[in-house]
């Protein structure tokens, strides 16, 4: 399903810059102030398909350090009307402050919308019991603030019961843009082998790239990242590698100077987010 917005006009940076291309383009974003107003909107008065109590779930998944606690931060700033920057869902690398817990969060300006954070799946070291616990927390069979790195999947069914409020509508696999190229040989397989799980259980996914900002695209030309050839060839990479079209990929920025988030990174989490929100609800229509 395409994006939201008009096509680029005719001065736009493939015109001008031979590092730029709009064959391959997949998302026809306008950036401004109206496009910024419009997406917000839209989500803060999203209401939830029948059957999903009050809101949909959406869960972020990737490898330690790609991002998923930052992209929450992202969205939750975006949504908010001032771009104000938030900072709710502790982030980094240090071992005291990583993620170890899957953990939800109501968002204030979307209400009918909650984010799934998680521990990165190469926190479990063996691959079968992290995709045992990925189909547990699919199907809302992990109790929310579970140490996911000492979790047993292997346990009896009759302790993990499916809680109906925690079942996952909608899976970002989120990764980094700028180390992509290093899934190779069992990290490959096993990224595989999530994705396959996922489309299994007929949720949809999406991928969510971050640190577009380290591909070298100028800051005066964010707001043709879509155009840009190196992200594109990212983009083809991924799709090879997940199996999912170009256009079910995204590219944002959990990066920003001062105390507000800028128009053009406000633009790009918020149309990744409309795009699978409304994808949802396709998915779930066509599942009754």
């Amino acid at each position: 399903m395409g994006g939201l917005f008009s096509p680029f006009s005719s001065d736009s940076a493939s015109s001008v810059n031979p590092a730029y291309s709009e064959e391959g383009d997949v998302h026809r974003l306008t950036i401004d102030a109206r496009s910024l107003v419009f997406l917000r909107s839209k989500l803060r008065d999203y209401n939830p398909p029948n059957g999903c109590g009050d809101g949909i779930n959406i869960l972020l998944f990737g490898l330690v350090g790609a991002g998923k606690s930052a992209t929450i931060n992202t969205i939750l700033s975006a949504l908010d009307p001032k771009s104000k920057t938030i900072t709710s869902v502790p982030t980094g690398l240090n071992p005291k402050i990583l993620t170890s817990e899957l953990r939800s969060y109501r968002l204030y300006f979307a209400k009918s919308l909650k984010l799934w954070d998680t521990a990165g799946w190469n926190t479990v070291n063996d691959a079968d019991k992290a995709k045992k616990i990925l189909k547990m927390i699919l199907e809302g069979r992990v109790p929310e603030k579970t140490n996911l790195c000492n979790f047993n999947p292997d346990l009896d069914d009759s302790k993990y019961q499916v809680i109906p409020e925690n079942v996952i509508h909608g899976v970002a696999f989120i990764v980094d843009l700028s180390t992509i190229d290093n899934f190779i040989g069992d990290m490959k397989i096993q990224f595989k082998d999530m994705q396959t799980i996922v489309a299994q259980k007929y949720i949809y996914r999406t991928v969510i790239g971050t640190k577009f900002d380290q591909l070298g695209i100028p800051e005066k030309d964010n707001s043709y990242i879509y155009q840009y050839k190196a992200l594109q060839e990212k983009f083809a990479k991924l799709s090879e590698e997940t199996g999912m079209e170009k256009r079910s990929i995204f590219a944002i920025s959990n990066e920003w100077k001062g105390d507000t988030i800028d128009q053009t990174r406000c633009v790009l989490i918020l149309h990744a987010l409309e795009n699978m929100v409304r994808n949802i609800n396709e998915f779930l229509r066509t599942a009754k």
